[in-house]
């Protein structure tokens, strides 16, 4: 606890922090739209088979000038919901379909054959998406799923490596090479020259993204006062919400993939800029036993936030004084042998995660395929993220005051939606289906809020983006299934709403046997989380209760 004594002596409430809370929140406004990018780069367009009918044989085709939709009339069968098939034509052009008095619905016994000369696409909406690229489409249209599946994977490896990295490492060198190696890889996927080459990025990019976003939310929640992890919680939420909400405007404009994508990628060269900028968390450097690294970065901080006459006459002395008491777990980096057979980490990594994947799960069932929830896919993903602001905004007076009551309060809601939206609506009903869902993902997303700061309230530092990394393999694991079942439809219509109502019952169980942390200090070391355990179940003395109590600043 003598870490927070320290950075507070430093200022932990200075213009520093401002700049990283705002680095934080247009990191996560850029960084939102990469799961859910694509909806639309990966759009499913209007489309039926190519047909060549100067190769059909008749002097017809060369000597009128037929119209599209009488080109379609005569090559293209017309389906159930009388629209053309997507995915069969003609064996034979049916000219006397030209006829508009002979009716084109009772067709049956004429021969049909797959699209053998590719498809024709509509390109009024997108000029431009993976789909129609490599045509995955019909009986390849299932590839577009296990693309988004694969993408998502990325976050999977990512989690423990990374994690376990910028414990060992720092947090600093990690953000660097990731925020680089998402704009290149970025950049590249923009101008992948086929599909298997676009999965093989997208992974990459995944993993480089959730490593960014996560490693910088534990930077600014080590170099800022325990006052700011309301506020960062909940900013960097409704960041995220604006940046879902300007994806859907973005991608109206730019209806290219290819662009797309480059916008996205382009804006991490910049933040790898800024990463070189900014000092490494003294927290982490404290901890692992870096006290003349952490002096340094402690002056910057201090001239920073105008405390020039401290950054001057702070010495690694007062650092090594003010650490004593901790002098056990510093300079030492913690094993994972020592993380896997603690009862307290495993209990909280197990807990936790539960609700992490029933929250990524559900929030993710329907986000990764928003054309079943309205027409207009632009309007539907503005809304999914408008939505979210004033959610996500309302969380702060409820964090306030509480962690664990709120998780399942929302998480109650949001099932209710889940719940309605399979069982009393149906498909058709596509505007009633949309609000439900909008506002059960307005919910969604309070809980989000809270849980990303609650999260980082049970983790000490000096395993923090291990245990961060579990979790956020946890979470992708989640989306990835989620993408999966998305599959399951064709087979199983509810399946993914049914699973995505009934995994938040198991998740509102977990969160009883997690410890509340509110009004609780921060912990520093394994042995604080063992002894904040202890103060939970009453096995604790009353001295040590009083001694971890006073090192709260709440």
């Amino acid at each position: 606890m003598a870490v927070d004594e320290i950075l507070h002596h430093v200022g932990d409430s200075g213009r520093f922090q401002i700049w990283m809370i705002a680095l934080l929140n247009i990191l996560a406004m850029v960084s939102a739209p990469h799961d859910v990018m694509e909806n639309f780069t990966a759009a499913i367009p209007v489309h039926h088979c190519s047909v060549n009918l100067n190769n059909s044989g008749s002097e017809i085709s060369t000597t009128m000038n037929l119209t599209t939709e009488a080109i379609i009339r005569v090559s293209i069968p017309m389906g159930p919901n009388q629209k053309p098939e997507q995915c069969r034509r003609f064996r034979h052009i049916q000219w006397q379909f030209l006829d508009s008095n002979i009716s084109t619905t009772n067709i049956t016994e004429l021969e049909t054959e797959p699209c053998l000369d590719g498809w024709t696409y509509d390109h009024s909406v997108f000029t431009s998406t993976i789909v129609t690229e490599w045509d995955l489409v019909c009986d390849f249209q299932s590839f577009r799923y296990y693309a988004q599946a694969t993408s998502l994977t990325g976050h999977l490896v990512a989690g423990p490596l990374c994690g376990f990295i910028s414990d060992r490492f720092g947090r600093k060198p990690l953000l660097m090479f990731c925020s680089l190696a998402y704009g290149i890889l970025g950049t590249c996927c923009a101008f992948a020259p086929n599909f298997f080459f676009y999965c093989v990025l997208r992974f990459l990019l995944s993993a480089s993204s959730s490593t960014v976003l996560i490693n910088t939310l534990t930077l600014v929640f080590e170099e800022a006062s325990v006052r700011w992890y309301a506020i960062v919680a909940v900013l960097s939420g409704v960041f995220a919400s604006i940046g879902q909400a300007g994806l859907g405007v973005v991608a109206y404009v730019l209806s290219d993939w290819h662009l797309l994508q480059l916008t996205s990628a382009l804006p991490y060269f910049i933040f790898f800029i800024l990463f070189c900028w900014i000092p490494e968390s003294p927290q982490w450097l404290m901890i692992t036993g870096k006290t003349e690294q952490a002096w340094k970065e402690l002056q910057r901080i201090a001239s920073i936030n105008g405390k020039k006459d401290v950054a001057q006459n702070l010495t690694t002395e007062d650092l090594r004084l003010k650490l004593k008491e901790d002098v056990d777990s510093t300079g030492k980096y913690v094993k994972i042998k020592n993380i896997i057979t603690n009862p307290v980490i495993l209990k909280t990594v197990f807990w936790n995660s539960s609700i992490v994947f029933a929250e990524f799960f559900s929030i993710f069932g329907l986000l990764l395929d928003i054309q079943v929830l309205g027409k207009n896919i632009f309007l539907t993903q503005i809304l999914l993220g408008v939505i979210d602001i004033p959610s996500k905004s309302l969380t702060y007076f409820t964090i306030r005051n509480a962690r664990r009551l709120p998780l399942i309060t929302f998480l109650l809601v949001a099932l209710g939606s889940c719940i309605t939206i399979t069982v009393f609506l149906s498909e058709e009903m596509y505007v009633m289906r949309l609000i439900i869902f909008i506002l059960g993902k307005g919910f969604f997303a309070a809980f989000t809020s809270i849980s990303t700061a609650y999260s980082n309230e049970l983790t000490p530092v000096a395993i923090r983006s291990t245990l961060n990394g579990i979790f956020l393999v946890v979470a992708r694991l989640a989306v990835v299934l989620s993408a999966l079942t998305l599959v399951t439809r064709k087979y199983f219509l509810h399946l993914p709403m049914i699973l995505c109502g009934v995994l938040p019952i198991v998740a509102t169980i977990s969160v009883y046997f997690l410890p509340e942390t509110f009004n609780l200090p921060l912990v520093d070391t394994i042995k604080d989380m063992e002894k904040r355990d202890r103060l939970m179940n009453k096995n604790i003395s009353k001295k040590e209760g009083q001694d971890f109590l006073e090192t709260t600043e709440c």
